[in-house]
């Protein structure tokens, strides 16, 4: 089985886009991404509502980030580029072991440094956005996570055409199965031999639907078996 290059680089107009619609929304999973995620690292921000026009200023305010920090931007974007070809060879080996080699859907996944701590996958593109201020763990994790993503929804919608393959990708139950899925996929030894064990990974939401999902997965670590139980709750 060919496994997929996973490029990384920066894109400055994503990260305006993207940040623009967390302010707007930033509830996800019952977790606040603005309050909780952006004002901590970019405490300038706290003060965008008092602006006029808001959008312009986080635009501009991106836009002199990374001119001002550009020398350390770079710096952090090359150690996250030596930590993924240290480890992505592994991932590939796990994946396929517990996707019983089911082929990427994917030649290439490319992921976006970021500024900020959002970490979006869009399924439709292969691509994600990576936190340049996490720790090394932190970003290993993010960056498998994404990628299982992209591999998990794709097995998901083709081995479940009638059920998990006419639902919405983006919210609802196959976001929670996707995302419970890969919590607890990813506690099991086998990941945190590659990044660790990552504390507060799951959205609050979610908490008895991963419990019930750790038992089920603990027993065969079997993909196919698992969706089939967990549909059985998750619906």
């Amino acid at each position: 089985m060919q496994n997929p290059i996973i490029e990384l680089q920066f894109d400055k107009k994503l990260d305006q886009d993207i940040a623009w619609q967390f302010y707007n929304n930033p509830n996800i999973g019952g977790v606040d991404f603005w309050q909780e995620r952006v004002i901590k690292f970019h405490p300038k921000l706290k003060d965008i509502d008092k602006e006029k026009d808001k959008k312009k200023f986080l635009s501009n305010y991106i836009l002199a980030y990374y001119n001002e920090h550009q020398k350390e931007l770079e710096k952090l974007s090359k150690e996250v580029d030596i930590n993924l070809g240290q480890k992505q060879d592994k991932f590939f080996e796990k994946t396929a072991k517990i996707f019983n080699d089911y082929p990427w859907p994917t030649k290439k996944i490319m992921g976006n440094f970021s500024i900020f701590n959002f970490c979006p996958r869009f399924l439709d593109d292969n691509e994600f956005q990576v936190f340049l201020y996490d720790d090394k763990d932190h970003q290993s994790f993010t960056i498998f996570h994404e990628c299982l993503h992209f591999l998990f929804y794709d097995y998901a919608k083709k081995k479940f055409p009638k059920t998990l393959g006419k639902m919405e990708t983006e919210s609802g139950s196959f976001w929670d199965l996707a995302e419970v899925f890969n919590v607890v996929s990813q506690n099991t030894e086998d990941f945190k031999s590659l990044h660790g064990e990552i504390k507060d990974i799951k959205y609050p939401e979610h908490k008895k639907l991963i419990e019930y999902g750790m038992d089920i997965f603990n027993k065969d670590k079997d993909v196919y078996k698992w969706i089939k139980e967990m549909l059985k709750v998750i619906k």
